[in-house]
């Protein structure tokens, strides 16, 4: 497959096209060691570094996804499985044997990655037991994973033995794997169609077409920015260990995966999906740079906290990470101002009428909606979000309706900023009940310094 490169100028049409195209999506149904690596993350496989790709591997239980969203207070659950290095050919039997190293409770297989291809948007899951399990394949095959996940207190651990049925698939790690390994890799492990690579926050999954059209880049550069994105986006979002509620997502990585499907980029339950045509921002050295937005967008999809994310904020919120992101990453001006926007932001703002209706129809909304989180930045910098994202996820507040999340961030706003932000809300036409204005001012809080309505770049 030939990659492709797009230029800034496309770039530009294709970021306009990412809100529009991109969407959260809902779940459908259906090595060599030659120095030490980055730190560890935390995995179900304790030792993924030396053991990926072997015969024996040890798996320990660990949080389930959708417990580690709860407790972050975000949407979507991230990847609560491992690679192991080996893909299931169509209708192939493979057959594993597990050991019961402690505990009581055994992982689950799952059989191809989570929205590679649209003919099997998800993988098949298979429960294992103690001793010998054959597992079939369905037409499709797929890379090979496992997920050792609970609800409850985790307290297992077993130890898998791929016993036949199985071939490997080549895997590049992060600072360890060189170019020549990767380049004996694809000689010599052909039968996957697809390959993994892994940093210490990602894991990458695409066509081995691409790897071998891609094999002269500097994939170490390539992972250290998607980690590079997950890290600030953590950091953005208050995730600095400080109690438990702040402590990092146990499942530290997510799937970034290349799509044979529709649309453009997406973020869902456990993955990221860049179809082939936008694959390049994902899976090449673009990601650093301007043309990042879009991975960068749907990464932040994955943070998104749910009890201020109202019903227009979808394709809103999200970009406050793209924009952090941007920032770290040295890139200005800053889209915001690259997209000259800011006109259509004070013609907004002018706009005195008592019916001004912020989740209202507004030509390009999405955007214009942005820049009244932008002005917050503007006006408190990082600390009001990692304070907000902070006590949102200590106080896990049971909100459902548009009307009760309003309140909440309104609230939340004023007592994070200090400052009385009525006047604020107003003029971007926050149409809410009187009484949350009411409360708002017994707060008895001060006006800002600077109202931040006032601000831009």
């Amino acid at each position: 497959m030939k990659q492709k490169i797009f230029s800034f100028f496309h770039i530009i049409v294709i970021c306009a096209l990412i809100l529009s195209g991109c969407k959260e999506e809902q779940p459908q149904p259906d090595s060599n060691t030659l120095k030490k690596p980055d730190a560890l993350m935390a995995s179900s496989n304790p030792n993924l570094y030396t053991t990926i790709g072997s015969n024996v591997q040890d798996f320990t239980e660990l949080k389930s996804g959708p417990t580690e969203a709860t407790r972050l207070n975000m949407g979507a659950p991230w990847s609560d499985f491992d690679p192991t290095g080996f893909y299931l050919s169509p209708n192939t039997t493979m057959q594993i044997s597990v050991q019961q190293l402690s505990g009581t409770t055994r992982p689950k297989i799952l059989i191809g990655t989570y929205s590679r291809y649209a003919a099997k948007n998800n993988p098949q899951e298979f429960s294992l037991t103690t001793g010998t399990n054959n597992i079939t394949a369905d037409q499709y095959g797929g890379l090979v994973w496992v997920r050792f996940v609970t609800s409850g207190t985790p307290s297992s651990t077993v130890r898998i033995t791929f016993v036949s049925g199985h071939v490997r698939t080549p895997v590049y790690i992060k600072n360890q794997t060189t170019s020549t390994d990767w380049a004996n890799q694809l000689a010599t492990y052909t039968t996957s169609p697809d390959v993994v690579l892994i940093g210490t926050r990602v894991y990458q999954v695409y066509s081995r077409a691409r790897a071998l059209d891609t094999q002269s880049q500097d994939n170490n550069y390539v992972l250290s920015k998607a980690d590079q994105t997950m890290d600030v986006e953590d950091t953005f979002s208050g995730i600095d260990g400080s109690a438990p509620q702040h402590q990092v997502n146990i499942h530290q990585r997510i799937l970034m995966t290349e799509s044979d499907g529709t649309g453009w980029m997406a973020a869902t339950h456990y993955r990221t999906r860049y179809v082939t045509a936008a694959a390049s921002a994902a899976f090449t050295s673009t990601l650093g740079g301007v043309d990042g937005w879009g991975p960068w967008h749907e990464l932040g999809h994955m943070h998104q906290q749910q009890a201020w994310k109202w019903s227009t904020l979808g394709e809103v919120t999200v970009n406050i990470y793209s924009l952090a992101v941007e920032r770290a990453m040295g890139v200005t001006p800053s889209r915001l101002k690259r997209d000259n926007r800011w006109p259509a932001v004070s013609t907004y703002l002018a706009n005195t009428s008592p019916t001004k209706d912020f989740n209202g129809s507004i030509t390009n909304g999405d955007w214009i909606r942005l820049y009244m989180f932008h002005q917050l930045w503007l006006a408190y910098g990082d600390n009001f979000y990692k304070q907000l994202h902070k006590e949102t996820r200590v106080e896990l507040p049971v909100v459902s309706t548009d009307a009760e999340k309003m309140r909440y961030f309104m609230l939340k706003a004023c007592t994070v900023s200090g400052k009385n932000l009525t006047n604020f809300f107003r003029k971007w036409g926050f149409l809410v009940n009187e009484s949350v204005y009411t409360e708002i001012a017994a707060l008895g809080l001060p006006q800002p310094t600077v109202e931040p309505s006032t601000l831009n770049e």
